[in-house]
């Protein structure tokens, strides 16, 4: 089917009370694991694209694999940039056919934030194009592994969002969703976290548009059903899969005694294991039998 924003997909999964999957894929073999699963479980899914796997010509042949994937299923599917920092960045996704956008100025202090994310907003919503930012700041768990290692992003303690900023964030910047910080943290974690429950549940009492978490790889599934019955309606995976994939591929050539061998064999288990993690994500968020 044609390719979706955000917006109302979120909206149908507030009000249901489910979180919709946000599994970021940097090759066609994630992005098929993401939307060929997806069908099975009759989710809908966004498909999260970070900046290192779209650079320069690289965003053409991995939107064409994502459009491609999106069209031969009949379920809702978005196409998503993640983390942005740079409006130059969403300008170039959005004129290749992107549906939604996320600016990310989570380390600028709260006017610069709303500033950089004001303009997104007046640059791409009148072409229909849903926009993310995030309130708070979600930082990362081993340094250099997270999804925001990979940005500019300056040097900042973490910071939880604030629940009495949130309704002024979102009227002065016209966003669609807002990301918020209440304890996880992007890449892997050192050990396990808390997520502040009660502060989720402020936000959600206040905030008008829907609500999303980063970093749910490795945040422990009673916390992330919690933090989706108080409000989170789009939760963030992608260290989960690289885990599943990179781990049993080492295994795999460890044991290869052929090394001229054809990567679909080769990768075959790998890929298995990290279309078992999506549909694991898909039911813990309560997404199936929902497109």
């Amino acid at each position: 089917m044609p390719l979706v924003n955000m917006k109302e997909m979120l909206a149908e999964a507030r009000l249901r009370h489910y979180a919709i999957p946000m599994f970021d894929v940097s090759d066609t073999s994630m992005i098929r694991a993401a939307v060929e699963v997806a069908q099975e479980e009759k989710s809908p899914v966004i498909l999260g694209a970070l900046e290192p796997d779209i650079a320069e010509n690289s965003l053409e042949y991995w939107f064409a694999s994502a459009k491609i994937a999106a069209e031969n299923a009949d379920i809702p599917v978005c196409i998503h940039l993640d983390h942005a920092v740079a409006l130059n960045q969403i300008k170039r996704v959005v004129k290749a056919g992107f549906k939604s956008v996320m600016i990310d100025a989570s380390s600028e202090d709260f006017a610069e934030n709303v500033k950089r994310t004001s303009e997104v907003c007046t640059a791409v919503k009148s072409a229909g194009i849903t926009v993310e930012a995030e309130l708070g700041h979600v930082g990362d768990g081993i340094p250099g592994t997270g999804e925001s290692a990979v940005t500019d992003h300056k040097d900042s303690a973490d910071a939880l969002t604030e629940p009495e900023k949130v309704l002024e964030f979102v009227a002065r910047t016209g966003v669609d969703a807002l990301a918020v910080a209440i304890g996880t943290a992007h890449g892997v974690y050192v050990s396990a976290p808390k997520l502040d429950i009660e502060r989720m549940k402020q936000i959600n009492a206040v905030s008008p548009v829907p609500l999303v978490l980063h970093g749910g790889s490795g945040t422990p599934d009673d916390q992330l059903k919690q933090a989706i019955a108080n409000g989170i309606c789009k939760i963030n995976i992608f260290s989960e899969l690289l885990n599943a994939w990179n781990s049993n591929m080492l295994e795999t050539l460890s044991n290869l005694k052929n090394m001229s061998s054809w990567p679909s064999i080769v990768k075959a288990k790998s890929d298995k294991k990290m279309r078992e993690v999506v549909r694991t994500k898909i039911h813990l968020f309560g997404s199936d039998k929902k497109a």
